[in-house]
């Protein structure tokens, strides 16, 4: 069973606490941040040694990017530590399409779909990379029933997990869409 993602005020809390140097928050970070780098590995396609690689790799990164973490930029640390968890996996040859030579805090397509599939049960994520290929390197789309069959869910079931899902994204799309700049630097009214 996973843990919970925290809260973000709990998040910024604990950021604070490690950033002055207790230890216990710095832990408790980092064990949260797991969900990421576990996210960023099945994400890939990888299954058994690799995966594993893949994880022990992308904890590095989570740990760096912990360590340099500021909460008061007003990023989660979900969506800071993407791309340090990425540099960590293709820096240990794991398959990963490259990414451009942007800084680490730097917000990106990647960085978005960590926010929006964060708060999202694994067996929610398990099903929208199984249905669309989301995040893998050859993409790829298989059937509910296919889906059914690999996870042990009935096609109904997947049917509502994935509806579930695409509802929960819809909305967190239009909340980023709300924070966007207007096109042309024009004021909002």
């Amino acid at each position: 069973m996973s843990l919970p993602p925290l809260p973000a005020a709990d998040e910024h809390a604990l950021a604070v606490r490690a950033r002055a140097g207790d230890a216990a928050a710095r832990e408790a970070l980092i064990t949260s941040g797991l969900r990421s780098v576990a996210l960023r590995a099945r994400m890939l396609g990888l299954r058994g040694e690799e995966l594993r690689d893949a994880v022990q790799a992308g904890s590095v990164g989570l740990i760096r990017a912990v360590d340099r973490f500021d909460p008061d930029q007003g990023t989660r640390l979900a969506t800071y530590a993407w791309r340090w968890i990425g540099a960590e996996m293709r820096r240990s040859g794991c398959r990963e399409e490259p990414l451009d030579d942007v800084e680490p805090s730097s917000v990106d397509r990647a960085d978005m779909a960590a926010d929006l599939l964060d708060g999202m049960s694994e067996l929610a994520v398990d099903v929208l990379v199984r249905r669309f290929g989301v995040g893998v390197e050859h993409p790829f789309t298989l059937s509910r029933r296919a889906v059914g069959e690999q996870l042990g869910l009935t096609v109904s079931q997947v049917r509502t997990i994935e509806g579930q899902a695409m509802r929960q994204l819809r909305g967190g799309l239009a909340k980023v869409a709300d924070r966007a700049p207007l096109q042309g630097g024009a004021d909002p009214p």
